[in-house]
């Protein structure tokens, strides 16, 4: 195949190509029109590719099945681009990444997350800088969440083009509040209102029930501060720090202070998950990633959302961003074909129709924003402020190895909610393991 070896060591995601942007960000396309061929106000239209033939083979290493891209995606790109013919591998035991660069298949299109572009994008080869093609697309990025394409990023390098958003918010359990009687949650909390409420809802009636709970590795992962798990100058865990420690303590910690919560957490073994809100149902609010209302659990209780309960000195920031996205490969013989999907994917005409479902869009255009959720079972709930009422967050810098700091900071930080040490302690012992673990991988 050809490719690139590349270093362990990655720096910042979190950067995107300022060429990309001095050159991309000038005059603008009109909000209210689609911009699937780069077409600008100030210049000739970008030469189009969409009409040319083109065989593109597409790895969904998200994982998605072929029956759930096509109705998202694949629907779409056959018929707007007949001339194309699209192949879609769905990632699964033995259709692996690396597998199938191993076998010589060839990969136009990669579809994953962002915490797979240090391992499934750069690190196997397949990274392709988008710079140079989005000039010659003549790509507007005044259209675009300036956060949301940063996160796709590396090293002043762009990679992929989100397909759509997520973000955390607070989903509360509407049965528990009326049980109690308590108000329900309300957008534009902050982290202390959002606290306080959760001890209403902390208490034993026939059983436990908890008021506040947080996906740790969520909120740890995009957390509004942006803070990363490794300082990209020391190659050190970064999570010993005061900032560090404020951020944990309100969002994680205090939250478990509520009367009988450690208790109950004891009991468990465990911290609080996914299932203890919408299975065991005894949850009241659970922060978590937009998209979780998915799961067919939902449709077994009386729930609802609002925004990300926000820090004092941080009003009306959100969660950093966390898209799904779509790499175009280096190997690619038909770029410029792939960069007419990836910009109709990210036209307002798509767009749109993804809003429509209930994915967040990547455009900051109001009308697509306003058409979010209308043709989704969930269009009677509160998603459109959820979603909107914060800004996102600048996305983290990232490190290839930021999970040997991110798994003993969880298991420290369990501990710290389990009431079994302090929260200082905590830190020092999951940055001393963190430094080890981080040390060894870099011999």
């Amino acid at each position: 195949m050809g490719l690139r070896k590349h270093r362990k060591k990655l720096t910042s995601l979190c950067v995107l190509a300022v060429a990309a942007m001095t050159a991309c960000s000038s005059g603008g396309i009109p909000a209210d029109q689609p911009a699937s061929q780069g077409e600008r106000k100030d210049g000739e239209p970008a030469r189009s590719y969409a009409n040319d033939p083109a065989e593109l083979v597409i790895f969904g290493q998200v994982g998605n099945s072929e029956e759930v891209w096509n109705e998202r995606f694949g629907n779409a790109l056959k018929q707007k681009f007949p001339n194309y013919k699209f192949t879609y591998i769905p990632k699964d035991r033995q259709n692996t990444i690396s597998n199938l660069i191993a076998s010589g298949q060839t990969i136009d299109l990669v579809h994953d997350t962002i915490s797979g572009v240090r391992e499934n994008i750069i690190k196997t080869g397949l990274g392709q800088d988008l710079t140079e093609l989005m000039k010659k697309h003549k790509v507007d990025m005044n259209r675009f969440e300036p956060n949301v394409f940063k996160s796709l990023s590396n090293a002043g390098k762009l990679y992929g083009y989100p397909l759509h958003d997520g973000g955390l918010v607070l989903y509360y359990n509407k049965d528990i509040f009326d049980k109690f009687g308590v108000p329900y949650p309300k957008d534009g909390m902050t982290w202390d209102q959002a606290i306080e409420l959760g001890k209403r809802l902390t208490r034993y009636d026939g059983r436990q029930y908890i008021g506040l709970g947080v996906s740790i590795d969520h909120m740890l992962t995009m957390n509004p501060y942006s803070l990363p798990y490794v300082n990209s100058s020391t190659e050190k865990a970064a999570i010993r720090t005061e900032a560090y420690r404020k951020m944990v303590s309100k969002s994680i910690v205090e939250p478990t202070e509520a009367s009988g919560y450690r208790d109950y957490l004891k009991s468990l073994k465990r911290t609080l998950n996914n299932n203890d809100f919408m299975k065991e149902k005894n949850v009241a609010m659970f922060v978590m990633n937009f998209y979780l209302q998915l799961q067919p659990d939902f449709e077994t209780f009386n729930w609802d959302m609002v925004s990300l309960p926000t820090f004092g000195d941080l009003p009306s920031i959100g969660s950093q961003p966390y898209p799904n996205g779509l790499f175009l490969t280096s190997t690619s013989k038909y770029k410029d074909q792939g960069m007419e999907v990836l910009n109709y994917l990210v036209s307002d005409e798509f767009q749109t129709t993804l809003s429509k479902k209930g994915f967040v869009p990547v455009v900051k255009n109001e009308a697509v924003r306003k058409a979010f959720g209308q043709d989704s079972p969930f269009k009677d709930k509160n998603m459109i402020p959820a979603v909107f009422t914060n800004k996102p967050a600048a996305p983290i810098e990232r490190y290839i190895h930021d999970r040997l700091v991110a798994s003993p900071l969880t298991k420290q930080l369990a501990r710290v909610m389990m009431g079994e040490t302090d929260l200082n302690t905590a830190l020092q012992m999951a940055e001393e393991e963190a430094n080890k673990a981080l040390e060894a991988e870099n011999k």
